[in-house]
């Protein structure tokens, strides 16, 4: 597991005049004008990207606030945006943070705070899962694809990309193929990341990338300084895991044993294989609309204790990704793809 991304913020009576001064005299202006009068309606800054050799990131001089947003594995190690390295591959935000400030601040000849002054609105907390081949992630992401209802809304497609809740202001997630992602970007001529070998490309077509990104609602209730890489992994495991599902969970036969085994009585597991049955038929909106919110919630969590996931529950029928393959793929390195 590693952090993806991170956007970050400083407002400026937090900087030097100098350091001020500097990063308000970068970047271009984008101004709106009335057609009419030719009257300045507003002005705002752009993003500009501080390239240099395998390293990229952004920075904005906003009207209140001074941002860095970017991957923090491409100013971390060798620059490896697909395993990472140092404070990202360990989870650590405020190492990540400090990293990225420092290299800004050394790119713009200036110098800024540390990241105690600096507020957190983004962190894209990714997984990387090995599979057998390319065609098995083409296959779980037609599965992911499927994956919609309770608290996941696919919400755009792209590609072999899978996006849920992409406009969420609190958690969204994000599922696509690693292999022809990273083909995609070292075609592009302006491409200045790590040198990825042919073998390493063909090795990242076996990897199926979860992303959970926790977006600035979530920050605003939690103290990002005080998130332990633990909390992130809980969160991640929390979005992805209830949509898995239970690791044992075969057949339908075994689905209908452990539904009488975790119902509190007979009745309730005989409804709940009912709910089943519709979802079946009717799909997650026609079964959801033929029962009470009550019923439907009460359903819902025995079929879940049961081992379902919202794969399943999607879909109508018991899934072949199940959580024992994707625990026991997970890889942190290229030489754990490599032995995977």
């Amino acid at each position: 597991m590693m952090i993806d991304w991170l956007t970050i913020r400083v407002p400026y009576e937090s900087l030097s005049e100098a350091s001020r001064a500097k990063v308000l005299a970068m970047g271009d202006r984008i101004t709106r004008y009335c057609p009419q009068t030719g009257e300045e309606r507003w002005t705002s800054t752009a993003w500009d990207s501080i390239r240099s050799d395998s390293h990229q990131i952004s920075v904005r001089a906003g009207a209140l606030e001074f941002w860095i947003q970017g991957s923090p594995a491409r100013v971390i190690g060798d620059g490896d945006a697909v395993f990472g390295a140092g404070p990202s591959a360990a989870l650590d935000l405020r190492g990540c943070a400090d990293h990225m400030i420092r290299w800004v601040a050394a790119a713009l000849g200036t110098h800024l705070p540390g990241p105690e002054a600096w507020i957190c609105s983004r962190v894209d907390v990714t997984e990387n899962l090995a599979l057998a081949s390319l065609d098995e992630v083409i296959q779980a992401l037609s599965i992911l694809r499927d994956c919609e209802g309770g608290r996941y809304r696919v919400s755009q497609q792209k590609g072999d990309t899978v996006y849920w809740s992409h406009g969420s202001t609190i958690r969204s997630g994000k599922a696509y193929a690693k292999g022809p992602h990273l083909k995609y970007l070292m075609k592009k001529p302006d491409y200045t990341g790590c040198p990825y070998t042919a073998q390493d490309i063909a090795n990242a077509d076996r990897l199926l990338r979860l992303e959970l990104k926790l977006a600035r609602e979530w920050f605003r209730r939690n103290d990002w300084l005080s998130i332990k890489p633990k909390d992130l992994k809980a969160e991640w495991k929390s979005y992805f895991d209830r949509m898995i599902g239970d690791a044992e969970m075969a057949t339908e036969d075994e689905l209908n044993e452990r539904v009488y085994q975790v119902a509190p009585t007979e009745g309730q597991a005989r409804a709940a294989l009912g709910c089943w049955a519709l979802i079946q038929s009717r799909g997650w909106d026609g079964a959801r609309s033929l029962n009470s919110r009550t019923t439907w919630y009460r359903n819902l969590k025995i079929l879940r204790d049961a081992g379902l996931g919202d794969a399943d529950l999607a879909k109508g029928k018991v899934v072949p990704i199940r959580r024992r393959v994707i625990e026991a793929c997970a890889v942190t390195s290229w030489a754990q793809l490599h032995a995977a």
